[in-house]
């Protein structure tokens, strides 16, 4: 699975920027509930394109700023920004000692994880005492209308993501994390769902996707039931559910 993470983040990456509306919303609402001040190491996990950093560094100061993704070509587009320290390699499995960090983010990323009840608690462990942490993740009912209507015609599929619970749960049971969650939504309009398609395979986040049939018939079925379930006067509509967590390590 993340050789085809790689792969498909990997040529999504050049046109990422300015197809992934969602996410750069997302990265400014983790911003946002992040302590504003002054961190000497900070770790983004899953940094993408830096759409966290840009926000982040309006608010804080930092020595260190580790910019981690596993998507060699996302990382590369970060060039143009002058502060991130660009490393590849995977947030499940941090090249780190623990407690280095003053502050932990991550963005619209660790909803890839493979072993989430491990890696997760495994990012928190880099955070030393007093360190601060802010994290969105998308959880169930991301892209419901994409599911629905792929399960209604049998064309696409959409990844299972955990539930919002599942991740209260994981993170609630973290020692000495004391966290606060908040819940979003966010909706999206097309201008038909040929272009939500071609919007979201230029994000990369197909990559997940299971066995899909392309047959015409399928396809044109899809295109209609989904234009008439959740067509209207503002255009085609995508949803995505995130949960933030921010908080610190006592």
């Amino acid at each position: 699975m993340k050789n085809r993470i790689r792969q498909c983040f990997g040529k999504a990456a050049s046109g990422y920027g300015d197809a992934a509306s969602v996410q750069r919303k997302v990265a400014y609402k983790c911003a946002q509930n992040t302590l504003e001040g002054q961190y000497h190491n900070v770790l983004d996990a899953g940094s993408g394109v830096g759409f966290l950093y840009s926000e982040l560094e309006k608010i804080i100061s930092f020595e260190n700023y580790i910019s981690l993704d596993l998507v060699h070509p996302m990382l590369m587009e970060q060039r143009k920004l002058s502060g991130p320290l660009l490393v590849a390699s995977d947030g499940e499995s941090l090249p780190f000692k623990e407690g280095q960090f003053d502050l932990l983010v991550s963005s619209s990323a660790m909803q890839w994880y493979a072993e989430p009840e491990k890696s997760i608690p495994d990012s928190f462990k880099m955070l030393r005492k007093g360190g601060r942490f802010s994290i969105a993740i998308f959880v169930k009912g991301t892209l419901g209308e994409l599911a629905e209507v792929s399960a209604r015609t049998g064309f696409g599929s959409v990844k299972d993501l955990q539930t919002a619970s599942f991740y209260r749960n994981l993170l609630s049971s973290i020692p000495n994390l004391s966290v606060n969650f908040k819940d979003g939504h966010h909706e999206v309009y097309f201008s038909s769902v040929v272009e939500f398609l071609r919007n979201h395979k230029k994000t990369g986040a197909v990559a997940s996707t299971g066995d899909i049939s392309w047959g015409k018939e399928k396809y044109i079925r899809f295109l209609e039931e989904y234009e008439k379930t959740y067509g209207g006067e503002q255009g085609v509509r995508a949803s995505y559910e995130v949960l933030y967590a921010s908080g610190e390590m006592l």
